[in-house]
């Protein structure tokens, strides 16, 4: 059986109990998984504390576009990344609950 451990790659750089719509771009180095089967690696998967992180480079810039994250009571939330013609960086919050009963 695969364990996070073996899917696992550094750790990015920001704080899942805090992250929200006005985070900063999150770089990604080392990326660890192809999630859409292009032959080009995209995705990192990490554990922090009392998480596990999902994030997923789509255009190959180096920054995350897309970061789901699974916090250990359950609670989950998935967020996209947006930057606008002026440079101004934002979070969209995509998807969001509890997993389990």
């Amino acid at each position: 059986m695969i364990t996070t451990e073996q899917l696992s790659g550094p750790q990015p750089d920001f704080d899942p109990d805090e992250f929200g719509a006005e985070s900063g771009a999150v770089q990604l180095t080392e990326l660890t998984h192809d999630i859409d089967g292009d032959g080009i690696l995209d995705t990192l998967t990490v554990e922090s504390d009392d998480a596990m992180i999902v994030a997923t480079d789509m255009d190959g810039d180096g920054d995350a576009d897309h970061l789901t994250i699974v916090h250990g009571h359950g609670g989950y939330s998935a967020w996209e990344f947006h930057r606008d013609d002026s440079g101004h960086e934002r979070w969209e919050r995509i998807d969001q609950g509890t997993l389990g009963k």
